[in-house]
């Protein structure tokens, strides 16, 4: 029912195309960016009292009552108010007239991992607390919610009356649950493709790209694809990559370049100009996951899917 946002840009731009569902900023918002939150009808997550003074300063320029939803950092260190400032903070939130809590959320640093169970279950008793005190203090917010992608799934106590799931959407399990459970039968729904630009025959013993880092071992039959780092793929993957063509494997030969990137198709069967590459996605029973890039690379599937920069064209689908 809702959708979870780092930044108010992200939420204009899905306002901008048309979305007309609840949008939570999880960062808040930056000094200046009050008042169009509110012409965009975005929730922000507050963690400051200077955000939330601004904000009060907006909706009672507006004349509106504006919901936020409190951040509390119970034990993940990044945003949120500490636990023993709680008390303290909803006391100074009271005098804002245009304000109202209509949530209150924390974040699990360690969900997905099974030796740091004890570290999630005190984090989820220091967010009862929390949620203790803001009713204790007369606020009684409509939405509760601490569960990214792993709690929904390994600790229900924590869903609350709002999930968060991240990599989940995207069909992500191998890196982002817990491996103590049973792994959902989630597709993944994300896939990156380009087209060979070029094919050329070279020798053996002829060095590939930049800094000569690959050397052909026999007569090799080379394609060149236009993508590279500037598009979001790895230069962590040059020399042991692997994208699918024709139902067959090729190797990433050669330092993956800003715009381009070689593959060795001499394996290929039939290969031609302007085939299609799969980067990552499926072919048959061939299939190129987020989390095995991932893992070559030393990451993690989140990182592989947002890290595609804006220049790559999105195609979106219902099949």
């Amino acid at each position: 029912d809702w959708f979870g946002v780092a930044l108010p840009e992200e939420g204009i731009e899905l306002r901008e195309a048309g979305n007309t569902k609840p949008i939570l900023c999880f960062g808040g918002f930056w000094r200046g960016q009050a008042s169009v939150c509110l012409q965009q009808r975005l929730t922000p997550v507050v963690y400051r009292l200077d955000m939330i003074e601004s904000f009060d300063r907006a909706a009672k320029d507006a004349g509106v009552v504006a919901d936020v939803h409190l951040k509390v950092d119970t034990g993940m260190g990044r945003l949120g108010i500490l636990c023993d400032e709680v008390s303290e903070f909803l006391e100074a939130v009271k005098k804002f007239q245009n304000i109202r809590v209509d949530g209150v959320m924390t974040h699990l640093a360690a969900a997905d991992d099974p030796a740091h169970e004890g570290f999630t279950k005190k984090q989820l008793n220091n967010f009862q607390v929390a949620v203790k005190a803001l009713r204790e203090h007369g606020f009684s917010p409509t939405y509760v919610h601490a569960a990214n992608s792993a709690a929904t799934f390994s600790y229900p106590a924590a869903r609350g009356d709002i999930v968060r799931p991240g990599g989940t959407l995207y069909g992500f399990t191998q890196d982002v649950l817990s491996p103590q459970i049973e792994a959902p039968s989630f597709r993944p729904v994300m896939s990156l493709c380009s087209h060979i630009m070029l094919l050329k025959q070279v020798g053996k013993g002829q060095s590939l790209g930049y800094g000569c880092t690959f050397q052909t071992t026999r007569d090799s039959l080379i394609a060149t694809i236009p993508i590279g780092y500037a598009d979001g793929y790895r230069r962590t993957l040059s020399n042991c990559g692997r994208v699918i063509v024709r139902g067959s494997f090729a190797p990433v030969v050669g330092r993956v370049s800003m715009d381009l990137t070689l593959i060795d198709v001499t394996d290929v069967p039939e290969v031609r100009l302007n085939d299609l590459v799969i980067l990552l996605g499926r072919d048959g029973q061939l299939s190129i996951t987020a989390e095995e890039i991932a893992k070559t690379i030393g990451s993690l599937s989140y990182e592989i899917t947002c890290g595609l920069s804006s220049r790559v064209p999105r195609i979106y689908s219902d099949l």
